[in-house]
C-alpha cells in the first residue's frame, strides 16, 4: 500500500451498515403493516375515520430509514485513513469531524477483527491499542471492555495494513520521538554517585 496516500473504507461496509439497519427496521415496519392489516380488516370503521393516523407510525419508521439510509452514504465518505511513515490517522464524521492521530511510537499492540456480517462481505478492522488508553476507540470499539485508540475499519486489505504498521512500530523506542534515540541516563547517573563519593571522602 501508499504509504502518506489517504485511503477510504470498502465499499462493501456500506453494505454492512444497510444491512445493519434493514434488520433493525424490520421488526418495526411489521408491526406497523400489522397494525394497518388489523384495522383494515377488524376496525373498518377507524381505519375509514382515521386511516391517517394508523398510517402515521409507518411514514414515520419509513421517514428515519430513508435519513439513515442517506447518512450511511454521507458517513461512509467521510471516513478517511492515512499511515504515514510516523503515525496513524483516521478521519470521519458528518456533521462533526474527528481526527485521530497515533504515533507509532505509543502503539503497544495491534489486533485484526472480522465478524460473521464482515467475513460475508469481505471486510475486516484493525484496531490499534497504546499505553493505558481506555476511552472510546477512534473510529469503531473492538471486543472488550478496552477500547482502541484508532480503528481502520471496513476494509479488504486489513491483514496488509496491520502488518504495514507492525513494520513501522518495530524497532522504535517505546514514547520515544521518531528519528531520536532515547537517551541513556545510567551513564549521567553513574557520574553524579562518583561526584557524591568524591565529596564525601574530602
Amino acid at each position: 500500500m501508499e504509504i502518506g496516500k489517504k485511503f477510504h473504507p470498502h465499499p462493501n461496509l456500506k453494505k454492512l451498515y444497510y444491512l445493519y439497519l434493514a434488520l433493525a427496521a424490520a421488526v418495526p415496519l411489521a408491526v406497523c403493516l400489522f397494525a394497518i392489516y388489523a384495522a383494515v380488516v377488524y376496525f373498518p370503521e377507524v381505519w375509514r375515520s382515521s386511516w391517517y393516523l394508523v398510517m402515521l407510525p409507518l411514514l414515520a419508521v419509513i421517514a428515519v430509514v430513508a435519513f439513515v439510509a442517506y447518512w450511511i452514504q454521507k458517513y461512509h465518505a467521510s471516513i478517511t485513513y492515512t499511515l504515514t511513515s510516523d503515525e496513524v490517522l483516521v478521519e470521519r464524521g458528518v456533521w462533526w469531524k474527528m481526527k485521530h492521530t497515533v504515533p507509532y511510537a505509543r502503539v503497544m499492540s495491534i489486533d485484526v477483527i472480522q465478524g460473521p456480517l464482515s467475513r460475508r462481505f469481505g471486510i475486516g478492522s484493525v484496531q490499534i491499542y497504546t499505553a493505558g488508553y481506555t476511552g472510546p476507540a477512534g473510529g469503531t470499539a473492538g471486543p472488550g471492555s478496552r477500547g482502541a485508540e484508532a480503528s481502520i475499519w471496513g476494509v479488504t486489505n486489513f491483514v496488509e495494513i496491520r502488518d504495514t504498521i507492525l513494520g513501522f512500530v518495530r524497532n522504535r523506542p517505546l514514547f520515544g520521538r521518531p528519528g531520536r534515540e532515547t537517551p541513556d541516563i545510567s551513564l549521567e547517573i553513574l557520574k553524579e554517585l562518583k561526584s557524591i563519593r568524591k565529596a564525601i571522602a574530602k
